[in-house]
């Protein structure tokens, strides 16, 4: 989970700490609005005085008695009873080292440990990724696990990249050790490298001289892309069998790929085997051997003029029903597709639900783009095995089997702009990107809920209906004007045009989450809400400011700055940072003095002092590629969402 401030400014960060005997410590860091806590529970600790140290800072003393138990909350708030004054200016980020260092030797030895995100399982030792896509769409992920099972490190590396040059061999450099082979790329620019320390279809073993990988940590590859790992979140359970929803990667040696999905639930069940790469006509049996088991033929998939056929079983659909030898699919049990796939059930990685990146990602794509499945998903079409989806604006896109989505080019096959790596859950299941929902607020990005509710609001004027409007439809939804019309948002954030009825219903106009629902300003006052880079970034995209007239400063007497567009318009800026387009009416004669006037654009901080600041993107772009594609004509005329 990366270390974000969500809109609501709540954080929480935790850790045990631990030390050479059995005395340990839960320590829980909280930061809400204005208040900070930071809560210890001391257990099995020799009595004595203990300092605590946050980082390289001594923020105070705790006392255990001969109770050996102790529990004490430092705040920023006043201080009362087993409470102590945190001092001010303390950063607490995920990595942040918390300790309790012995006064004297009659007390417990120190006891330590690191600041991470509150759920996260204490035995992995190292939960890393690193993503990046340059300007010239050459692509990087990586992942990194170390997990202790007793004395015992376990890792796995996953390294994947796309669009590097073809059939070259590129340096793989991470925390300062060059990887002996580096990385083979091939034909088409991509290239993997898994290792891991349990033997694992698809991976090999970890080369000597593996360097230990930690946030902060470096990777380069060739001399295209360098970076630093990141914190990632971490999926330490497995789904249950029943009520799960699985993919099972079929693997071979031929052109012929597949991939089989199996859910079930307490009223359904669906069964598909996918297959792609094949030739017209191929016939493909499948069959699948429990474990302890006999071979059951489950039927065969005759492929497409694409290369492309499907075995579906789904006891919602009369026309697809399960047949009577369709056996119980146990962990390991063996599939076997034609003469050269197979894959096991083994439920360990193989959940159909996408990492919390990817969901996030997928939610934010499709509040941009409005994908949609239409009709039929093409499979196959390109011969890359993908699947194909139509955005709002009726352009195609296609998700190759890795996760890639990608813009179509409109020339023949499966060719065009990567823009985005996803899942490969999502490929498998196109429905969790063109459905995609925000499930909670920690699975969405804010930089996208930020855009979009700050587009939603100077769209529609939207300003706060009366409360005792509230959950007049039965829905425990808020009531919202806007535009001379009435929109209300339910709790799970969808906001909704009131189509006059005697209910709560009418046209979905936006999806945000529970935050904007629990505190309506976040929307109708959502600019508040933008930073100033993201503010910068939209009035430069929107606007296409191109130059600062400078020579025009103070013109008429009026203490103004000048700017114009690629489009002629004329922009000026008052000395309290507020960007107005000018209405080119000329001077205006007041008593105080020449004035001109306009349509107010918004206020940027520093924009008087520093005009050119419109003129140029921020050297680090704010926000992701989707939020940034709400921003891009935030500040412009859009189609009325009236």
């Amino acid at each position: 989970m990366e270390p974000r401030q969500l809109l609501s400014a709540d954080v929480e960060l935790e850790t045990i700490l631990t030390g050479s005997s059995a005395a340990h410590a839960e320590v829980e860091y909280k930061e809400k609005s204005d208040r900070q806590s930071l809560k210890f529970n001391i257990y099995n600790a020799a009595k004595g005085q203990y300092s605590v140290w946050v980082g390289g800072t001594q923020i105070g003393q705790l006392n255990v008695d001969n109770s050996r138990i102790l529990e004490f909350e430092f705040t920023s708030e006043a201080t009362e009873g087993n409470k102590g004054a945190l001092p001010a200016g303390l950063t607490f980020t995920t990595g942040t080292e918390i300790r309790l260092v012995p006064a004297s030797t009659e007390a417990s030895p120190q006891m330590a440990g690191k600041l991470g995100v509150e759920g996260e399982d204490p035995r992995f030792e190292s939960c890393v990724r690193f993503s990046t896509t340059t300007t010239k769409g050459e692509a990087v992920e990586s992942e990194y696990e170390a997990e202790v099972e007793g004395s015992t490190t376990r890792r796995k590396f996953e390294l994947t990249v796309w669009n590097l040059a073809p059939n070259s061999t590129q340096t793989v450099t991470i925390g300062g050790v060059t990887l002996a082979d580096g990385i083979k790329i091939d034909a088409l620019g991509a290239g993997t490298l898994r290792f891991s320390d349990t033997p694992k279809t698809g991976f090999t073993a970890f080369p000597a001289g593996f360097p230990s990988i930690a946030v902060g940590t470096p990777i380069s590859i060739g001399t295209v892309v360098s970076g630093n790992y990141t914190a990632m979140a971490q999926n330490t359970t497995s789904a249950p069998i029943s009520g799960a929803e699985s993919k099972i990667t079929l693997v071979g040696t031929g052109s012929l790929q597949g991939l089989i999905t199996w859910e079930t639930s307490a009223s359904r069940r669906q069964f598909k085997v996918e297959v792609w790469g094949g030739t017209k006509g191929q016939s493909v049996p499948v069959t699948v051997q429990p474990p302890n088991g006999s071979q059951v033929l489950l039927g065969t998939i005759t492929l497409n003029t694409k290369g492309y056929g499907r075995l579906q079983y789904d006891t919602a659909d009369p026309q697809k029903p399960f047949p009577a030898a369709f056996p119980k699919l146990d962990l390991n049990t063996l599939f076997t597709v034609g003469q050269s796939l197979s894959g096991v059930f083994t439920n360990v990685g193989q959940s159909l639900a996408p990492d919390d990146r990817a969901a996030r990602e997928a939610y934010q794509l499709d509040q941009t783009k409005d994908f949609s499945i239409a009709g039929t998903l093409s499979e196959n079409h390109g011969g890359k095995g993908e699947k194909w989806i139509k955005d709002k604006a009726g352009k195609w896109h296609f998700i190759t089997p890795d996760g890639s989505l990608y813009e179509w080019d409109g020339k023949a096959g499966a060719n065009g702009r990567r823009i985005a790596i996803l899942d490969d859950s999502i490929h498998a299941k196109p429905e969790l990107l063109t459905q995609a929902k925000a499930t909670a607020s920690v699975t969405t990005d804010d930089s996208l809920l930020r855009a979009s509710a700050a587009r939603l609001d100077r769209e529609l004027n939207l300003s706060p209906g009366p409360a005792t409007s509230n959950n007049w439809g039965g829905l425990g939804e808020k009531w919202i004007k806007g535009n001379g019309k009435w929109y209300f948002i339910t709790p799970d954030g969808t906001l909704t045009r009131w189509n006059g009825s005697k209910t709560a219903s009418g046209t979905v106009v936006g999806k945000l989450d529970e935050r904007f629902h629990e505190d309506t300003s976040k929307l109708t006052e959502a600019e508040k809400q933008l930073t100033d880079t993201e503010k910068v970034f939209a009035a430069n995209t929107s606007l296409k400011i191109t130059t600062y007239a400078q020579a025009s400063d103070n013109y008429g007497g009026v203490n103004v700055k000048w700017l114009k567009s690629a489009t002629n318009e004329w922009y000026f800026v008052r000395p309290n940072d507020e960007l107005y387009l000018w209405d080119r009416r000329g001077l205006i004669a007041k008593k105080t003095g020449n004035d001109v006037s306009g349509t107010l654009i918004s206020a940027l901080t520093g924009a008087f002092a520093n005009p050119t600041m419109l003129t140029t993107p921020p050297a680090k772009p704010p926000g992701t590629v989707a939020s940034r594609a709400v921003l891009d004509d935030l500040f412009i005329d859009l189609p009325d969402l009236n």
